[in-house]
């Protein structure tokens, strides 16, 4: 099993070295241990963070089995496999929740794990969703950037047009209010810097008109595959950002 990266006193970094134990995470580091109180049997209130590509960030209560390893859920394992077997290279981050530092490292686990889970741990448990968000839109723009077509599946990004905390419900998971963009297209898009029209070509705004050859922007750039029912996404985002 990799050696765990020890980060703070309540969070590590497991790297995708064993790729056979993917779903258990080994508290191997006896620092980690103490002071996070592992013990056999228990449950603990765990942050699993991943890069941010993989838009998946899971809080939950884990099961703690001989005061080593936390045992992950089936439902996580599914989510999780593919990403490690897919890239090796890679890592996630457990951070303890249910307990503050205080002075010489001791835990107080009086703290009431709701209060986390209402303060912190919701908006991050709802981003478990997205990873079928991120596949249907990457199933709808087949892999490819909506606007360059460019094929780089690590890389693109599955993107909101209206953002998540700005969407219905109906509407945060709906594939039609994504938009599958390379890096630099996304960031310039999610900062109102570009938009479309309802046929999809491009709007850019005063900002990236002045922006040099390298952004690869272009008046004649277009979306490849608009569907109407993108449509209504895609006027919200213009009337937030200004465009005509």
């Amino acid at each position: 099993m990799a050696k765990l990266i020890k980060l703070t006193r309540t969070s590590w970094q497991q790297p995708f070295c064993d790729r056979k134990k993917e779903h258990v995470l080994w508290g191997s580091h006896t620092e980690v241990r103490e002071n996070c109180n592992l013990l056999d049997g228990t449950r603990r209130l765990l942050q699993v963070s991943f890069e941010p590509r993989f838009e998946l960030d899971v809080v939950d209560y884990f099961q703690i089995t001989s005061g080593r390893e936390i045992k992950f859920p089936k439902a996580l394992v599914d989510m999780v496999s593919p990403i490690v077997l897919e890239n090796p290279e890679s890592s996630f981050v457990i951070t303890v929740l249910d307990g503050a530092e205080q002075e010489g490292g001791k835990i107080d686990t009086k703290n009431d794990p709701a209060n986390l889970i209402t303060g912190r741990a919701t908006t991050i448990m709802a981003r478990v969703g997205q990873q079928k968000f991120r596949k249907q839109v990457m199933e709808y723009w087949g892999g490819a950037c909506a606007l360059s077509g460019v094929k780089e599946v690590n890389l693109l990004i599955a993107s909101h047009i209206v953002p998540w905390s700005q969407s219905k419900n109906g509407a945060k998971l709906d594939p039609f209010n994504g938009l599958l963009l390379a890096p630099h297209y996304d960031r310039l898009f999610d900062q109102g810097l570009i938009s479309f029209s309802d046929d999809g070509s491009i709007l850019l705004s005063s900002i990236a008109e002045k922006l040099p050859p390298e952004f690869g922007l272009s008046k004649s750039m277009k979306l490849h595959k608009l569907n109407p029912e993108h449509l209504p996404y895609i006027t919200a985002h213009r009337k937030t950002f200004g465009f005509a």
